[in-house]
């Protein structure tokens, strides 16, 4: 694996997903990057899928024109609340 480094997802304005010679997947969103191996990436994957279906289910039940997501205040950092 010496020579690996390859963009394995990329976000313009948002972040990216790279795999390196080092055998970590560097995960960059905004300003913070983290570095984990293969298989603690993919178990954060998983964490993160578990917790778009909860929020799915959350949004779906709330009244019609109620979403927490859509502030009425615009955040000028997409990265921090």
């Amino acid at each position: 694996m010496d020579d690996i480094n390859v963009i394995l997802a990329d976000h313009p304005g948002l972040g990216r997903v790279r795999l390196c010679e080092c055998n970590s997947i560097h995960l960059s969103i905004g300003p913070v990057t983290v570095n984990l191996a293969p298989d603690v990436f993919a178990q954060t994957a998983i964490l993160i899928r578990n917790a778009m279906e909860q929020l799915d289910e959350i949004l779906g039940a709330l009244p019609a024109g109620q979403n927490p997501l859509q502030p009425e205040q615009p955040n000028p950092s997409r990265f921090t609340h």
